[in-house]
């Protein structure tokens, strides 16, 4: 209680002194925001959350909460032609919040509360439908005259956790960027809204609507456990009259088993083995009974693993790794982490024919063509990491990370002008364009590059001033 308190002090105070920092969203007299300045106002705080070390960057975590995501967005008509993006902050306390653009944020320590699949899908359900029913802007329209401090106080409480040494308070970031939501507390049919709709889209997408029920009872018996309840209920209040509708709406609806899928459990071990620090996960580990020939031990070993590699204990995560692949079916995580173990312990070739191997079975898996690219670049393979790259880059052109990685190629060979283009368009994924312009201007002064190289840098120093003056303009209409 008193951090987020302490929270909203920060946001209030500091408000006003940070908000030129915020885009450009007109005069006061714009009392709305338009799907354009959403957007713009969620990639602008997107750019501070991905510089934070509280962002929780594992493919496999991400990706694994974006195919929840996916799942319900598929069956969600309201979400159509909408952008949206779930990212993971580590943060044990227990809170979610969107954000405007379809940004949506969830902490670790909600996840490892969550102890069903449907459980988390109703977290997220609920955030998606703050989004598709534009809550933050339509509160904002009922609040113009006090916008322009709502826009800073968001930014202020991400900016006054970025710059803090502390990791831990770094991780407080996520739950000071409820924040925005904040705002919505003067208005609960908000949250009356976002159930119903939430509890629609589990229904439609097959996951089990009464995870929605469970998840909020198992908040407020967490009371014990933190100094007040926990963040999500901070931003979401959970009225005596809201708890009641949800349950009436349960009640109408049959009763069906929803199984959680193999990967939900893992993710979750992952998460424990990934946050804190090595050791710490280590022995969060250690001492317990676990039987890799029960299917309900296997995540816990597995993360086990994780953690053990994490440590550079490389011969104990490999025993337990081979303990659960012995019972367990073949999993992309598996494949992932046995090929890092062997990068790790410097067996290149040995890792390099695991991740071909794996990449056969599973081609869009991230981690595991990340890691593939990886080494290709340690062992010096360059050509044949760009020519993967580019094929990645085919499938999908938003993944920053394969630019990045093109840039350390392009490096290796000695092409300057290509490498700082290639991380010019890295940049500009992570919604940095300041970055990718400074990026730009240095390719063109390398001094290599041919005739079209260079037009092609000049078209895209072109291209994004262009679009940034349209934006700013059409922001101040």
């Amino acid at each position: 209680m008193k951090k987020v308190f302490l929270c909203l002090l920060i946001c209030c105070f500091a408000g006003y002194a940070i908000a030129a920092e915020l885009p450009d969203l007109g005069d006061s007299s714009a009392n709305y925001l338009s799907p354009q300045e959403e957007s713009a106002l969620g990639r602008q705080v997107m750019m501070e959350i991905r510089s934070d070390p509280a962002y929780f960057d594992d493919p496999v975590s991400v990706d694994f909460v974006n195919h929840v995501a996916g799942r319900l967005l598929a069956v969600s008509e309201d979400a159509i032609g909408m952008h949206f993006e779930v990212f993971i902050l580590q943060d044990p306390t227990l809170n979610a919040f969107a954000m405007p653009g379809g940004f949506i944020g969830v902490h670790t320590g909600l996840i490892m509360a969550a102890e069903t699949e449907s459980e988390l899908a109703s977290v997220l359900a609920h955030e998606i439908s703050h989004v598709t029913q534009h809550h933050i802007a339509r509160e904002m329209e009922a609040q113009s005259q006090n916008m322009p401090l709502t826009l800073a106080a968001m930014a202020a409480a991400l900016l006054a956790a970025r710059t803090s040494p502390d990791a831990a308070v770094g991780g407080m970031m996520g739950a000071q960027a409820g924040a925005i939501q904040a705002q919505l507390n003067a208005s609960r049919g908000y949250e009356k809204e976002a159930d119903r709709l939430g509890i629609q889209r589990l229904i439609r997408s097959g996951y089990d609507p009464r995870g929605m029920w469970t998840f909020f009872e198992k908040l407020q018996h967490y009371d014990s456990f933190y100094e007040g309840v926990p963040a999500f209920l901070q931003t979401h209040p959970l009225t005596t009259e809201r708890l009641a509708e949800i349950q009436n709406r349960l009640q109408n609806i049959p009763y069906k088993q929803v199984q959680d899928s193999p990967n939900f459990q893992l993710v979750r071990s992952r998460i424990k083995a990934l946050v804190g620090t090595p050791n710490e996960a280590v022995r969060s580990f250690a001492g317990e009974e676990l039987n890799p020939k029960y299917p309900q031990d296997q995540p816990e070993i597995y993360g086990y693993a994780v953690a053990l590699w994490r440590n550079h204990q490389f011969t104990e995560a490999q025993q337990k790794l081979d303990s659960i692949r012995l019972y367990a079916k073949t999993n992309p995580m598996f494949l992932s982490l046995n090929a890092a173990i062997a990068q790790d312990e410097g067996k290149l070739d040995l890792a390099l024919d695991l991740y071909h191997q794996a990449l056969s079975q599973y081609p869009d898996d991230r981690a595991l063509n990340y890691g593939y690219i990886k080494t290709l670049l340690t062992l010096k393979r360059n050509q044949e990491a760009l020519a993967h790259i580019r094929k990645r880059i085919s499938h999908n052109e938003q993944d920053a990370k394969l630019y990045n990685y093109e840039a350390r190629a392009f490096a290796a060979l000695n092409q300057q002008l290509a490498s700082h283009q290639a991380l010019a368009y890295y940049y500009e994924r992570m919604d940095n364009y300041s970055a990718a312009l400074d990026q730009l201007q240095i390719a063109l002064k390398t001094g290599d590059g041919d005739f079209y190289q260079k037009s092609s840098v000049e078209a895209e120093i072109d291209t994004i001033k262009n679009a940034l003056a349209s934006d700013k303009a059409k922001r101040k209409k």
